[in-house]
């Protein structure tokens, strides 16, 4: 029989179980602290008959339950918070593989405007009509007018005419 060793996958300690850690560890020093935590990880430091003293069920380190009931999972929101993340990752590959038609893309009016070709051009009418009119507003008769007036006093090319000089005595001025 062909067993697999399933590797544990090393997280950090959440909130909780640093917190408990550190009232075993206070006041020492480090190369002190290393053999006190070693038996920590392992559960040979606490009272093994204390109910309140659990396994977090996301980091996996030791920490002692404050809550009223004795009821929390986790050692800190950290690690509930973990926990549901890979609750929601489950529940989508569950639903991945009993479900694998993906839905379909809601239809929306812009979908019928094909853009990509030489020549774009709309599929539906009605589609180009909702969405036209926001981009392509008619112009009224007096936004017309105006417009051509505007041009007759500007020209081509957008310049403003030069004043034309009005000779109103003549050039034969002199002759009288």
């Amino acid at each position: 029989m062909n067993k697999t060793a399933k590797t544990a996958e090393y997280k950090y300690p959440g909130a909780g179980a640093v917190e408990f850690a550190r009232q075993y560890t206070e006041g020492l020093s480090r190369t002190e602290a290393i053999p006190v935590i070693e038996k920590l990880i392992k559960g040979e430091m606490h009272d093994p008959t204390d109910k309140r003293i659990k396994r977090c069920a996301y980091c996996g380190y030791w920490w002692h339950d404050d809550s009223l009931r004795n009821t929390k999972k986790t050692c800190s929101d950290e690690c509930k918070r973990g926990i549901k993340t890979m609750q929601r990752k489950e529940q989508r590959a569950n639903k991945a593989l009993l479900n694998p038609i993906p839905k379909r893309k809601k239809h929306r009016l812009i979908d019928d405007y094909i853009w990509w070709l030489e020549y774009p051009f709309w599929v539906n009418e009605y589609s180009m009509i909702k969405i036209g009119w926001k981009y392509e507003k008619p112009a009224g008769l007096s936004v017309i007018d105006y417009i051509e007036a505007k041009n007759e006093i500007y020209g081509k090319g957008n310049r403003r005419k030069p004043k034309e000089f009005v000779d109103y005595h003549g050039d034969n001025r002199d002759q009288f």
